[in-house]
């Protein structure tokens, strides 16, 4: 089992208090096997964890969280950021856009309520094209976590896991368990695609 947060923010994105420096070591308490930093909007802003991931010899994988018009999508497995596309587009062509280009888009934290007016709820039920649904998020409490696995089941997709992290103490508080070990971002959203993963808690 390789045990991975796949939502994490850091100071380089600008509302996070988490330093890049004291990320694999709280990766490392929390017993995560690799982690993957969202930042918002921008994929180039985790530049810095390339060098990190090689000094501590510690799986670190990139993406980014999109806000489209609905609610936030995390994006996995393409190098995008504002140049590419402004934030507040509808989520289902942005989906689209990333999955033209070999990523894959999920559906963050879809039941909580305020992140862009309001939740995007059981319009996440209408997107076409879905891999997963972030539905275990460690930073929501539970009511909102289980709509979003209602709304997975409901799918047939696969539900993602991460902790939402802004402060050192809630990285890997919630997780992506895959089934073996990853050494790539290609190879993560093989997997992602594949489904055969599951979340847990910390």
């Amino acid at each position: 089992m390789f045990k991975v947060d796949m939502h994490v923010h850091t100071v380089l994105g600008g509302d996070s208090a988490i330093r890049p420096a004291e990320v694999v070591a709280q990766a490392r308490r929390a017993g995560l096997d690799g982690l993957c930093i969202t930042e918002h909007h921008s994929y180039d802003l985790s530049q810095p964890f390339v060098r990190i991931a090689q000094q501590e010899r510690f799986p670190i994988f990139r993406g980014l969280e999109y806000r489209a018009a609905e609610g936030h999508l995390l994006i996995y497995g393409v190098r995008a950021g504002k140049g590419d596309f402004p934030p507040g587009l509808p989520m289902q062509t942005v989906m689209e856009w990333v999955a033209r280009r070999g990523g894959v888009g999920v559906p963050a934290h879809p039941y909580q309520p305020g992140m862009v007016g309001s939740a995007l709820g059981d319009r996440v039920l209408q997107l076409s094209g879905l891999v997963a649904i972030e539905t275990l998020n460690g930073s929501l409490p539970p009511e909102m976590n289980q709509l979003a696995q209602d709304a997975a089941r409901r799918l047939g997709v696969a539900g993602v896991g991460g902790s939402d992290a802004h402060g050192i103490q809630a990285l890997g508080k919630a997780y992506t368990c895959f089934p073996a070990p990853i050494a790539s971002e290609a190879e993560l959203v093989l997997l992602l695609r594949a489904g055969e993963y599951f979340t847990r808690q910390a």
